[in-house]
């Protein structure tokens, strides 16, 4: 399929299947994790998030089946993923370590980026937190670090030192399941809050109160895009991944 109607496909297969999994459902991993069970909306939205899904998989499938260029094989036998999974699995690593670790260490250091007045006696505090840094600094590194694996040879193959599976391939879904769950996760809070800051926050975006916080501190709503872009590359480079795992088992097969 080297017409345009093979990227056309993929382009509207992967523009429907973001509508489906990051904005119909609104926030439905985050309140499914905090077992927020009663709103009379949530099967719909997770139908609309499982759809989205399985649309995903439809299109790396028809990605992978139609692909045109030959596959790279590394010395060790791994594949080396395409250009467009190795720019997301990046993207991916590096938004929370840039956009969230980075700002939450200045705070923790005493350094009021993009804070108002108003929220700048509650930050003075974080930094004698340990669960400050383990969660908002640390945590988003090591998520980082992790998320390379995707396109790494570790991350197709377990290394020789691993016990009782060193040298045997990684099962799919231990690295493509967490991947995409995150992915959901901060992308749906991240297209809710940045569609809230774009057309005013209101009782849904905000049903305790508390918007007032975000007046400006353009350092805490700049957080709200970072959720989102992550999101939406951490899903892409979970795509990636799939696509790349999937070619190496079509040469194989």
């Amino acid at each position: 399929m080297r017409s345009p109607t093979r990227p056309a496909l993929l382009a509207a297969g992967w523009a429907a299947a973001a509508a489906l999994v990051l904005v119909a459902p609104g926030n439905l991993v985050m309140r499914l994790a905090f077992g927020m069970f009663d709103d009379p909306g949530l099967g719909r939205q997770s139908l609309l998030a499982a759809l989205g899904v399985l649309l995903a998989l439809a299109t790396v499938r028809l990605g992978t089946r139609t692909a045109v260029r030959p596959q790279e094989r590394r010395a060790d036998g791994t594949v080396r993923p395409a250009l467009w999974a190795r720019t997301a699995t990046w993207t991916a690593a590096g938004l929370p370590v840039l956009g969230f670790s980075v700002p939450h260490l200045l705070w923790g250091l005493g350094l009021p980026l993009g804070v108002a007045g108003g929220s700048r006696a509650e930050l003075a505090g974080l930094g004698g937190s340990a669960v400050f840094w383990a969660l908002l600094v640390a945590g988003p590194v090591a998520g980082g670090l992790l998320t390379l694996g995707l396109i790494a040879r570790w991350g197709q193959v377990f290394p020789a030192w691993v016990p009782f599976a060193g040298g045997r391939r990684v099962p799919r879904c231990l690295a493509a399941v967490p991947a995409a769950a995150v992915g959901m996760l901060v992308g749906q809070y991240g297209a809710m809050m940045t569609g809230c800051l774009a057309f005013g926050v209101t009782r849904t975006c905000a049903p305790g109160g508390g918007a007032e916080v975000l007046d400006g501190s353009w350092g805490f709503a700049g957080t709200y895009p970072v959720f989102l872009l992550w999101g939406t590359s951490l899903l892409a480079a979970a795509a990636g991944y799939l696509h790349t795992t999937a070619r190496a088992r079509l040469s194989d097969s």
